[in-house]
């Protein structure tokens, strides 16, 4: 959750087989679940869907980063900051 949050936001996500991104609204770190704002609605989808995330300064993270078992998940504030 440290990695997730330590990203400069607003979010931006990319499903598989779109070329859209899409504002990301929250992420249920618990169950993977996260909701985009599609045209002012909200939509809820699963970070196992997504293909890239995108930070407010242009970088791109892989989705799998996302998962509590990858390395990034792990980093630690002090790991962030470096």
């Amino acid at each position: 959750m440290a990695y997730i949050n330590s990203l400069p936001q607003p979010l931006f996500a990319r499903e598989f087989g779109n070329q859209m991104w899409w504002p990301v609204h929250d992420i249920d770190v618990q169950t993977g679940m996260y909701r985009i704002d599609v045209c002012g609605m909200l939509d809820v989808s699963h970070v196992g869907n997504v293909a890239e995330f995108r930070d407010a300064d242009g970088n791109v993270h892989d989705s799998a980063d996302f998962y509590s078992d990858a390395d990034r998940s792990h980093q630690t504030d002090e790991d962030v900051a470096t």
